[in-house]
């Protein structure tokens, strides 16, 4: 009996000690998330962003071998130097302080800050906008902010950007040394990108009076100033030719008739040796007139070739002003002709202001080469400097600006400017892929990969033989081509190409002679893709090559290596997310991120294989004294029997046996986040974690899209879903709610009014009536809504008037009168995404039908909600709106009778008086 009893009694103390308190709102704010992974070149070093709910974020540094790590309150963006001996980033401010700052009609300012790798020492200079090492790392640029000016009338939207740049003090410190070099009136700045020779900063110096304007360059090492040219006139566009000493600027002609100036081309090759003087093309000797080179267009070298790349525009007669200006009428013309919508073209003018046409200058030969025909066009030149394309969509515009993208595809000699056509409509140019040396051009077509040879031009279809499906034939996207899997690269000498198939990486030759699959990922669905930038330097695909795995139904991830022989070897393998993969760029020391929906992302260094990688992060240590939730992966199918997943997420102290009440959030397919880890926050409202902390089962379901039947689509997949976990025995059938924003508000809209399943809807920002909506706008883009509605998301495929009942039947508006879901509907009222009308339109139509419809408007916000105090209110409005739905809380006030005007504004003033609102 003693036995039985303490037996009992050890057993009830063990399940009161694994009973861990729940989150609260005041916990969330320590609660911390990885930010990105830089490594030293020497591997020596890691930085890693440590951001915190509260936004009291850090910037971690931590050596290898573990011995020390130093936190630095509010830092950000950090960059070593390329000798690895130093470290700089930026320190910024809290959140309250720039909130004070901006009440006080202050400039905010950041801090650079520096250590010294050897040392550990730590420095600090006030006031810097902008950091840059030297390409051998001694030196560091640091530019100040400029002097504050008495602000002027802001500009309109559609006015040229001002002709001179902003001059600001520039500090180049010699890092050994401590010495610092002032330079007063920069407007820019550009290292010479030779490490071995990256001692020498190109500086453009401008002064208000003009007096001292030129282009100078400064030797750091020696400290020796030399000016390349000086004149009154103005030097912008300073670039270097890659791997050289080449160097291009533009310099600035004025004419009092023209609006705005003209530019003239300089440029030095072989900088630094005897006697070198510059190149120099006037454009007004030879270009028609109103034409003129811009500034707007940088300057930028062939990387193989003495040829600088430069904008030619209009160059416009400068009209009088007169003082009294009469009143004109302010009015536009939509016209039905109009390939873009007149509120796209108003957001576009300033950018359309700017249009030009490419040139290529051949600096030897001091020949000026037109290559653009038309502004309806793109010209991209290859890096050999000889050959380039152009996309040219000018005769399809009407049709890109309905979803439905074509273009000519031509190859371009740049020595002359002839175009040879290659396609004279393509029907999707978003998939072209020039090879690096410029050898072969890819484009996807037809659901298969071309080249044309850029020297014989030689089209190829490169795919045909191979026993693969390189388009995505199951997407639910509407256009006529479905989308390629995509590219992983090209080898070096563009000698092949790395294309995708649904889970594999085939080696393709650019001339189509032969086919390998590099990778064996069919047999157990886990998807391989190349990693990229891992040297961004390069511009191939190196071996070996490290890939990413991801089992597309396991949702296990990890990383393999690829070697020169062709073979695959899996490094990391796990039931977790892996992912944020970075090498050092001198060393074979590589870093990675692990996380879970249970544990928080830490990130590991280690060598080549991986697999001895060592924990270098420790973030929410103090997780444990929490109790938390788990993920796990469901499965079901729709009424078509495919095979869909969701991620189920389980409440905090789940107990075994207990039916929770269920919250459903969706947007398209999200089955994928199955794993991955999210700090608590008051301000983001869709996050999982505080609805588990609150005895929620939280579901994220997959959704697949049938074309016209959006609407229905969502009931059948989401219903399937919410049927499986109830079948679990987890879920309270009678308690289960949904919540999605945007094109997930428009799912959850649906499903309040087409489904008796749901106790309590929640939608932010949703789209309910695919009729007015048709022929609405984006504001935030100024494009018409069409094509997004035909082939973007909404996936109606024809336009309203061709199948006008499909339109109606999957809006949420037209059935409200059969809705018994209660529903809560969010919106901003300067929303440029979707109308808030949207919103306001079942609000309205719900009201008149006497359904339970509350409309929540967060003044001068946007798609999403930017201001604190509006997260906040917004998440506690969708707890309180559940907890009573779903839960049987007692209802706030809000939600059962609303909120007069007039109380509303009282309240608010009692808000402003309390001490603690």
């Amino acid at each position: 009996m003693r036995i039985a009893v303490a037996l009992a009694l050890l057993c009830s103390l063990s399940a009161v000690a694994q009973t861990k308190p729940r989150l609260t709102a005041k916990d969330y704010g320590q609660f911390e998330s990885l930010g990105q992974l830089t490594l030293s070149p020497d591997g020596k070093w890691m930085a890693y962003a440590v951001n915190r709910s509260s936004r009291d974020n850090e910037l971690r540094i931590t050596d290898a071998a573990g011995v020390s790590t130093k936190a630095i309150a509010f830092g950000e963006q950090p960059a070593f130097s390329s000798d690895s001996k130093w470290l700089a980033y930026a320190i910024g401010a809290s959140e309250a302080a720039q909130d004070k700052l901006r009440k006080d009609k202050k400039p905010y300012h950041r801090k650079l800050g520096l250590m010294n790798l050897s040392t550990g020492a730590l420095s600090t200079v006030d006031g810097i906008s902008s950091f840059t090492f030297s390409p051998n790392g001694a030196f560091l640029t640091m530019r100040k902010y400029p002097p504050e000016k008495t602000p002027a009338a802001a500009p309109a939207a559609d006015a040229p950007p001002a002709d001179e740049p902003v001059p600001a003090t520039l500090i180049v410190r010699q890092l050994a040394s401590g010495r610092d070099t002032t330079f007063g009136n920069v407007h820019e700045f550009a290292w010479q990108d030779l490490p071995k020779m990256g001692k020498m900063l190109a500086i453009a110096v401008g002064s208000e009076d003009k007096t001292g304007n030129g282009v100078q360059l400064f030797d750091a090492e020696s400290g020796t100033l030399r000016v390349l040219d000086s004149s009154t006139a103005i030097y912008s566009g300073l670039a270097w030719r890659k791997k050289s000493a080449d160097l291009a600027v533009l310099k600035s002609i004025t004419d009092e008739k023209r609006d705005g100036p003209a530019h003239s081309l300089l440029a030095w090759t072989q900088l630094g040796a005897p006697g070198e003087a510059p190149r120099a093309y006037d454009p007004s000797k030879t270009l028609p007139t109103g034409q003129r080179i811009v500034s707007f267009r940088k300057p930028s070298w062939a990387e193989e070739s003495a040829v600088v790349f430069v904008g030619i525009g209009k160059w416009d007669d400068k009209l009088e002003t007169k003082k009294d200006e009469p009143e004109l009428p302010g009015v536009d013309v939509w016209h039905w002709r109009d390939a873009q919508v007149i509120p796209r073209q108003k957001i576009a003018a300033r950018n359309d202001r700017q249009r030009n046409l490419l040139a290529a200058w051949h600096v030897e030969s001091g020949k000026l080469v037109t290559l653009g025909h038309g502004n309806e066009e793109q010209v991209r030149p290859f890096k050999n400097g000889k050959t380039g394309y152009a996309e040219d969509w000018s005769a399809y515009a009407m049709e890109r600006s309905i979803g439905r993208p074509s273009a000519e595809l031509s190859i371009v000699d740049l020595l002359t400017g002839e175009r040879t056509s290659v396609r004279k409509r393509l029907p999707d140019d978003e998939y072209l892929r020039p090879s690096p040396c410029g050898k072969y051009l890819l484009y996807f077509e037809n659901n298969h990969y071309w080249t044309v040879n850029t020297s014989t031009r030689a089209v190829t279809n490169i795919t045909k033989g191979i026993k693969s499906q390189f388009a995505n034939l199951e997407s639910d996207a509407t256009v006529k081509q479905k989308p390629p899997f995509g590219v992983g690269g090209w080898t070096q000498d563009d000698n092949a190409v790395l294309l995708y198939d649904k889970f594999d990486i085939w080696k393709v030759a650019g001339d189509g002679s032969s086919a390998t699959r590099l990778t064996e990922g069919t047999t157990d669905r886990i998807r391989h893709r190349i990693v990229p930038g891992l040297n961004p330097d390069i511009d191939y695909v190196q071996e070996p090559t490290y890939v990413s795995l991801f089992g597309v139904w396991s949702k296990k991830s990890g990383y393999a290596r690829i070697g020169a022989d062709g073979k695959e070897t899996r490094l990391v393998w796990a039931d977790r997310h892996v992912s944020r993969l970075v090498k050092a760029k001198e060393a074979d020391v590589y870093a990675y991120s692990t996380e879970t929906f249970e544990e928080s992302p830490q990130a590991f260094m280690g060598g080549l294989d991986l697999r001895d990688a060592r924990q270098v992060s420790k973030l929410n240590p103090f997780m444990a004294n929490y109790a938390w939730g788990r993920s796990e992966l469901i499965e079901y199918k729709n009424s078509t029997g495919e095979r869909l997943q969701g991620a189920l997420f389980y409440p905090a102290n789940y107990e075994a046996g207990k039916k929770y009440p269920m919250v459903v959030y969706m947007y398209e397919k999200l089955s994928d986040g199955l794993h991955s880890f999210r700090s608590p926050s008051e301000r983001d409202y869709y996050n999982a974690q505080p609805f588990v902390q609150s005895g929620y089962l939280f579901l994220t379901p997959d959704i697949t899209f049938k074309p016209r039947e959006p609407g229905l689509s969502v009931a059948d997949c989401v219903g399937a879903a919410v049927k499986r976990v109830i079948d679990m025995g987890v879920a309270d059938a009678a308690h289960v709610g949904t919540v999605g924003h945007s094109w997930g508000g428009f799912d959850s809209t649906f499903l309040a009014t087409h489904s008796k399943m749901f106790a309590a809807s929640v939608a932010g920002a949703p789209i309910t009536n695919l009729v007015s909506n048709y022929g609405n706008h984006h504001w935030s883009q100024g494009i018409a809504e069409t094509d997004h509605i035909e082939t973007g998301q909404q996936r109606m495929e024809v336009p309203l008037y061709e199948d006008l009942q499909a339109y109606i039947r999957n809006s949420a508006l037209f059935n409200v009168q059969n809705m018994t879901t209660p529903l809560l509907i969010e919106v901003g009222d300067a929303d440029g995404t979707v109308f808030f009308h949207q919103g306001v339109e079942l609000y309205n139509v719900g009201r008149r039908a006497g359904k339970n419809v509350v409309l929540i408007v967060y003044a001068g916000e946007d798609h999403g909600l930017r201001k604190k105090p509006n997260q906040m209110d917004y998440q506690q409005k969708i707890l309180a709106w559940f907890g009573h739905y779903l839960k049987g809380e007692p209802a706030q006030q809000w939600i059962t009778e609303g909120e007069p005007y007039l109380q509303h504004q009282d309240e608010l003033k009692r808000l402003k008086s309390s001490s603690q609102p």
